[in-house]
C-alpha cells in the first residue's frame, strides 16, 4: 500500500513495492507518464520518513536505515559550462562513491536513479547505465530505476539481479480522453510504448506539416 505522501489521499494510487536483497535492483519500465518517477519519488520519500522516526505513506512499511542516494530531474549548467550528461555524470559519481562509503562502515545504499543519461545517444547510453548499475550493486547497494530503455532487462550481467516490473496505459480510440493510466504496478517489462500517441494527442502528427506544404505548394516527399 505505498504511495506518495505528499499527493491528495483521493488522488493518490498505492503499490506494493518489495525491494530485493543488497546487490539487487527493481528495473521499473513503461510508457510515458504512466507512473515511473511517482514511483521512485515515493520510495525514497517514504525511506526518508522512515528513517527520521516520521509516518509514512503506506498500508504497511517494513525498513532499516538507509542512507538514500539518488538521480533524479538533473539539470545542465550555463554558469559552470557543464551539459546535462556532464551534470548527469556528476550526480552519478556521488552516488556511487556513497555505495562505497557505506560499503566500508558495513552499510548500505538506496539508490533510485530516474531515466538517467539522456544526453547521449541511446548505444552509448546503455553501456553507460550498465557500468553505473554495475559499481553500484559490487557495492551491495540495493534500490531502482526507471527506464525506457526494454533491453536493459536482458544485459546477462544484470538479468538475475533485476526484478522487472512495468506501469501500462489503456487506450480508448475514438474518445476523449484516448488514453488513461490507472498507475499500478505490474510483474514484468513494459510491452507499450506511448511517444508517438501522445505526439497525435496535442496536435503534432504529420497531418499538419502536408497540409502547410500543399498550402504553399511544395509537394515534394519528406
Amino acid at each position: 500500500g505505498l504511495g506518495h505522501p505528499l499527493l491528495a489521499p483521493e488522488r493518490c494510487v498505492t503499490n506494493d513495492v518489495s525491494l530485493g536483497e543488497p546487490g539487487s535492483f527493481l528495473l521499473v519500465t513503461g510508457s510515458n507518464m504512466s507512473g515511473k518517477s511517482t514511483l521512485l519519488r515515493a520510495i525514497g520519500l517514504n525511506a526518508v520518513l522512515a528513517g527520521m522516526g516520521s509516518v509514512v505513506c503506506a498500508e504497511r512499511f517494513a525498513w532499516f536505515p538507509l542512507p538514500v542516494a539518488t538521480s533524479m530531474r538533473v539539470e545542465d549548467s550555463l554558469a559552470r559550462g557543464v551539459s546535462q550528461y556532464m551534470a548527469e555524470l556528476e550526480r552519478l559519481k556521488e552516488v556511487v562513491d556513497a555505495a562505497r562509503a557505506a560499503e566500508a562502515v558495513g552499510s548500505r545504499v538506496l539508490f533510485l536513479l530516474d531515466e538517467i543519461l539522456r544526453g547521449t545517444n541511446s548505444a552509448e547510453r546503455q553501456i553507460a547505465v550498465r557500468r553505473v548499475l554495475g559499481h553500484l550493486l559490487a557495492h551491495g547497494a540495493m534500490g531502482a530505476i526507471s527506464t525506457h530503455d526494454l533491453d536493459l532487462a536482458e544485459v546477462p550481467e544484470l538479468r538475475d539481479r533485476a526484478r522487472r516490473v512495468h506501469f501500462q496505459e489503456t487506450y480508448h480510440p475514438g474518445q476523449d480522453p484516448p488514453m488513461t493510466f490507472d498507475y499500478r504496478l505490474r510483474e514484468g517489462v513494459a510491452t507499450s510504448t506511448n511517444a508517438l500517441t501522445l505526439l497525435r494527442m496535442v496536435g503534432l502528427d504529420d497531418t499538419e506539416p502536408r497540409a502547410e506544404r500543399a498550402q504553399f505548394g511544395d509537394e515534394r516527399p519528406n
